[in-house]
């Protein structure tokens, strides 16, 4: 029971210690605001952005140095057409691009470097404004930097609880839990820059209709949704609840650390390679069916990290198994991961280098059948037993597969023919994957 209280008075106070609370924090203080205070829940200010690796920017100093053509307005058409102008506010978009570019220019000042790789097979223009010094976390050094330079207080492990309104329905302040006691924040103006709500299991089944149980969320364990509830229970207005960021195929690799492989060859700082398991689940030559044994989607679809997301969402629990034989293992071996050495974001995200013969896959391999998350079997009624469907269900998918593999065409989801593997030689390989939330869309409506 808390029994203790402070009061605090400040012209501003924001809730969040993410990016974009320290960046609203320091632009504030640019602009004149003398008295500011940041309440973040978690032991020091980061939330999502610490672990992000690039900024989306539109005609930016460093396109433009490159030579890059990224227009504002090819890119919000682009953007409003893949939407199809539907359940999204034109405005705001518009905004968002507009101002991307000069955000870029505004964290170049304050000491960051950019690239512009790729991030999906002949990606135009490029818009990933990736953080060359320590990414994400690089990022939220500089801005706490910036902020305690400017006199920003930021208070840790301070939760906010509840948005203050006056007599006239005017935001009047926050309180807000620390371990010493309540606070209560008396303030001009409220900031809410909590994130979002995926580490909630109780708001993604109330708002995302296509949530599964076995879906795990990839992001900080501080976005529970805190800022959204108090707003709601504060009065304001909400829009776009209920879509999710996805990911996946995917293992999760942080409670399934034994899917680290080790191969007999070492990388460019002559350190030698580990694998994880679930990067073969994303090779565009293997072959991707459901729990029921069915095939769901082209494999080799856009090649892109979070391209398969959605697809995934809608199969039963969210998961998939990753087929493929003993004679795409051995090309594997000799020749590395595919979908890595094409446009190279995983070396972004740490993982395996591109084109590095995986020497001790197949050894690795077997022993990896301890972890659960892989089958091995010169019978394919075996595996099907294994992942719960009908032997004659995921038989007959595959017979159709190695047929359409034969005749070069993908008679249901027009697969580029280059991916298309039988599977015909034992031992065969399954591999369990499941759907990643990255992170949800929606919450507190804006203009």
């Amino acid at each position: 029971m808390i029994t203790n209280s402070e009061y605090l008075n400040a012209d501003l106070v924001i809730i969040g210690g993410g990016g974009a609370g320290l960046a609203a924090a320091l632009t504030a203080a640019e602009n004149g605001c003398k008295s500011i205070t940041v309440l973040e829940k978690a032991g020091s200010p980061g939330g999502s952005t610490a672990m992000a690796h690039d900024v989306f920017g539109a005609e930016s100093p460093v396109q433009k140095r490159l030579g890059v053509d990224a227009r504002r307005d090819d890119l919000f058409k682009r953007a409003m057409e893949w939407a199809h102008w539907s359940k999204i506010n034109p405005r705001i978009v518009r905004t968002f691009i507009d101002k991307s570019g000069d955000t870029i220019r505004w964290l170049e000042e304050k000491g960051l470097d950019f690239e512009l790789p790729q991030f999906f097979p002949n990606q135009v223009p490029l818009v990933r404004h990736y953080m060359v010094r320590g990414q994400g976390a690089g990022l939220m050094r500089v801005l706490r930097k910036h902020c305690e330079d400017r006199g920003v207080k930021v208070l840790t492990r301070t939760r906010g609880k509840k948005i203050l309104r006056g007599e006239k329905g005017n935001v009047t302040g926050v309180v807000a839990e620390a371990k010493e006691g309540k606070i209560t924040v008396m303030a001009k103006s409220v900031i809410i820059t909590t994130g979002g709500y995926g580490n909630n299991k109780e708001m993604l089944k109330k708002y995302c209709s296509y949530y599964h149980d076995s879906m795990s969320y990839d992001g900080v364990r501080g976005n529970t949704g805190d800022g959204i509830a108090m707003a709601i229970e504060a009065g304001v207005a909400t829009a776009g609840l209920g879509t999710l960021v996805l990911h996946g195929p995917f293992i999760r690799h942080r409670v399934a650390p034994k899917t680290r492989m080790k191969i007999d060859a070492t990388g460019p700082d002559g350190a030698q390679i580990t694998v994880r398991l679930g990067e073969l689940v994303w090779e565009p030559y293997t072959l991707w069916v459901n729990k029921n044994g069915r095939r769901f989607m082209d494999e080799g679809y856009q090649l892109a990290f979070f391209a398969h997301g959605n697809a995934l969402a809608l199969q039963p629990e969210g998961i998939s198994y990753t087929l493929f034989d003993d004679k795409t293992r051995q090309m594997t071996e000799e020749q590395g991961l595919l979908r890595t050495g094409i446009f190279g974001a995983h070396i972004l995200h740490g993982f395996t280098p591109p084109a590095i013969p995986l020497l001790g896959l197949g050894r690795e391999l077997r022993l990896q059948v301890n972890t659960g998350y892989l089958k091995m079997s010169d019978s394919w009624d075996e595996i099907a037993h294994w992942m719960g469907a009908k032997p004659a269900v995921l038989k007959a998918t595959i017979d159709e597969y190695n047929i359409d593999c034969g005749q070069g065409y993908d008679h249901w989801f027009s697969k580029d023919r280059r991916y298309l593997l039988p599977l015909r030689t034992p031992p065969y390989y399954a591999i369990k994957g499941q759907g990643f939330i990255c992170e949800t869309l929606g919450g507190i409506k804006i203009n």
